[in-house]
């Protein structure tokens, strides 16, 4: 048998909002903007990581477009360690997301051996630890505003003012209170806002304050990072409701010592059958929905959950190492080629413009945007202090921010990526999360087979072909039906299992399709022509091929239909602070709660 390998890889992008609780340690945050601007928020992604001392690292990924002074981020917290606040890099974030993406390969083998005389080609796809605080995190004294709201601690986090302010308990609306405050230092504060943070502020809870320092772009966003005290992972969901989008989209990773699995939403297995093998990423996302939304917007897919030394040399590589170890040992004839080597190596780094910033002096003439967008036409004008100083500030501001992310991945021994979507109206429980050692791993990495049908009566391109599911299952398809899949198979269960897992055990199995969808490719296969046909009319399955092999037909797989959701200019990220509530769900599981 000849084989070729098709693959699909592909991401999803994913709003996350999120929060650790000591016994529920307090946090959550938002993204207030200028309402009267046309902001397009979303953040792609969270890593939560336990790091078994009774403290948790949250790395936030923030994506913003709009004006950089309607940019602010707030996020109520029961306590943070300042040196611990820190940025991280988007592009480790990119690489984390690429790394552990869901990837559906589909192989290709021809069976028996078809008409030869003409060269023709064969059918479609044919062939055979902690997180660090950022240099320059300068935080002043605890100052009394005279209303009730003390700032007890403030300074510049990377390209953010920072500033964590306490409300006093005397203060009768709290709320109103820190809104004043916040407005009257060039916050862009949302009305309603009161309505969010009020009952964070009233429960004794102090906000942490962002906002872009001043001639700073928005492009200079990146991830924050938090280190505090907590034991357990929640996604605020609740606050994030008043501004979201339909089918708004939720990823995150979570480090520890073992499997993470939602603790009060339930595990969704996607129906393989459902996904289009020829190209997994037209409808993944869609998939997703559906399994979400018939879970009552109260399920998560496990993408990956696997041993995190598999994602080792990843974000950071040892290339990555060398390289850099190289840059700063060269000895450079002038500033001009020391700067193109830079520039060529990290320009694309967050964080590089803000090294050179801080390294560089130009003739008050030239405006540093100018510079930045033609580093060259200014070089003679460049003048530069010390080069180990430039270096210095690159090693801060653009490489540890991406070793920062590797460091925590491998200090953890293991990594689960869950990843779900929900609409408004299902966003009144806050997702949290545990870890269960009982569980199997979860590979990324999905194979099927497409066993094409060959016969001396057709030619290659003509032949028909069935695909042999993971899960178990066929589907079956003419030569003309290749790179689409079926339509008929879209009734089929979203869901292959629907499970309420714990922080022990195997879980117990809420729904299972596997009959269903066995039952459903069956009837489809039944439609499906085995053997082409001259006249052009179809024969019915399991028509024996001229070869003598009788077709088969059989069932399983999954899947669901999604366009990239947009994102609200409103995000809210929060702690769970409520008990866990009745899971309510859709169609004929209305009458079906998962326990807590």
């Amino acid at each position: 048998m000849r084989s070729i390998v098709r693959t699909t890889l592909f991401g999803a992008l994913a709003l996350v909002a999120s929060a650790f609780t000591p016994g529920l340690a307090s946090a959550c945050g938002g993204f207030f903007c200028n309402q009267s601007q046309p902001v397009n928020q979303a953040a792609e992604g969270i890593i939560f990581a336990d790091n078994g001392d009774g403290t948790v690292t949250a790395v936030i990924q923030i994506q913003y477009q709009g004006p950089s002074t309607s940019f602010s981020w707030l996020l109520p917290i029961s306590s943070v360690d300042i040196d611990k606040i820190g940025v991280a890099s988007n592009l480790a974030l990119q690489r984390l997301q690429s790394a552990t993406n869901p990837n559906y390969t589909l192989t290709t083998t021809i069976e028996g051996t078809c008409k030869q005389e003409e060269s023709r080609g064969g059918a479609f796809g044919v062939g055979g630890a902690s997180s660090s605080a950022a240099p320059g995190a300068n935080f002043g004294p605890t100052l009394d505003s005279g209303d009730g709201v003390t700032v007890t601690a403030s300074g510049v986090v990377g390209p953010y003012d920072v500033t964590v302010l306490k409300v006093s308990e005397s203060v009768a609306d709290p709320a109103a209170s820190a809104i004043e405050w916040l407005t009257k230092n060039g916050y862009d504060v949302p009305d309603g806002a009161g309505n969010l943070i009020g009952p964070y502020l009233e429960s004794g809870l102090q906000l942490l304050a962002l906002k872009l320092t001043k001639g700073v772009d928005t492009g200079s966003i990146r991830p924050i990072v938090l280190t505090y005290p907590g034991t357990q992972a929640s996604i605020p969901i609740k606050l994030t409701a008043v501004a979201a989008n339909e089918n708004m989209g939720v990823l995150t990773w979570l480090l520890g010592s073992a499997r993470a699995v939602p603790q009060n939403y339930l595990s969704l297995e996607l129906n393989e059958a459902r996904i289009n093998w020829f190209n997994a990423s037209s409808n993944y996302n869609s998939v997703v929905i559906e399994a979400a939304s018939d879970a009552g917007g109260r399920g998560f897919v496990t993408e990956l959950a696997g041993p995190s030394s598999t994602l080792k040399n990843v974000v950071w590589t040892q290339q990555d190492d060398a390289n850099w170890t190289a840059f700063k040992g060269t000895l450079y004839q002038s500033f001009g080629d020391f700067f193109n080597q830079a520039y060529g190596r990290y320009g694309q780094y967050d964080g590089f413009w803000e090294a050179t910033q801080t390294a560089v002096t130009l003739p008050a003439s030239i405006k540093f945007d100018d510079f930045k967008l033609c580093p060259n036409c200014y070089a003679d004008q460049v003048q530069i202090s010390s080069l180990s100083a430039y270096i210095a500030a690159l090693q801060a501001k653009v490489i540890d921010p991406m070793k920062l992310i590797q460091d925590l991945i491998d200090a953890h021994p293991e990594i689960t990526r869950l990843y779900t979507t929900m609409s408004p109206k299902d966003m009144t429980l806050d997702p949290l999360f545990t870890f269960n050692p009982s569980l199997k791993e979860v590979s990324n990495l999905h194979t099927a087979e497409r066993v094409i049908e060959c016969n001396a009566n057709v030619f290659q391109f003509e032949a028909p072909w069935r695909i042999e599911l993971p899960q178990g299952g066929v589907v079956r398809g003419t030569a003309a039906q290749v790179g689409t899949w079926p339509a008929d198979l879209s009734t089929l269960p979203s869901n292959q299992r629907i499970l309420q897992v714990s922080a022990s055990g195997s879980g117990k199995v809420i729904e299972d399709n596997g009959s269903v969808t066995q039952s459903g490719l069956t009837a489809y296969n039944a439609t499906v022509s085995s053997t082409p046909s001259p006249s052009g009319t179809p024969s019915p399955s399991g028509t024996p091929s001229p070869s003598g092999t009788p077709s088969s037909a059989g069932g399983g797989g999954c899947s669901v239909t999604r366009e990239p959701a947009p994102f609200s200019a409103f995000l809210v990220l929060s702690a769970a602070l409520g008990a866990v509530g009745t899971l309510g769900w859709r169609r004929r599981r209305s009458n079906r709660n998962p326990s807590a």
